[in-house]
């Protein structure tokens, strides 16, 4: 790897990972709290309400935040 390469790998920022779990068959998941933002910003934009549900990668049921 070069300086820059390495300079430029430094700066990347980690996500930061949401544990959630499908009500339909239990799977538990971590997913990247920026595509929950996605999910949110499209979920204010079509009017709906409530806590954001992600698709299983599973089962195809909805996954939910773990509190």
């Amino acid at each position: 790897m070069t300086d820059s390469t390495v300079k430029n790998a430094s700066m990347i920022a980690e996500d930061t990972l949401i544990e959630m779990k499908c009500t339909a068959c239990g799977h538990i998941d971590n997913v990247p709290d920026w595509i929950i933002g996605e999910f949110a910003e499209e979920y204010r934009m079509s009017g709906k309400h409530g806590e954001v549900e992600i698709e299983c990668p599973v089962c195809d049921g909805p996954r939910r935040r773990i509190k």
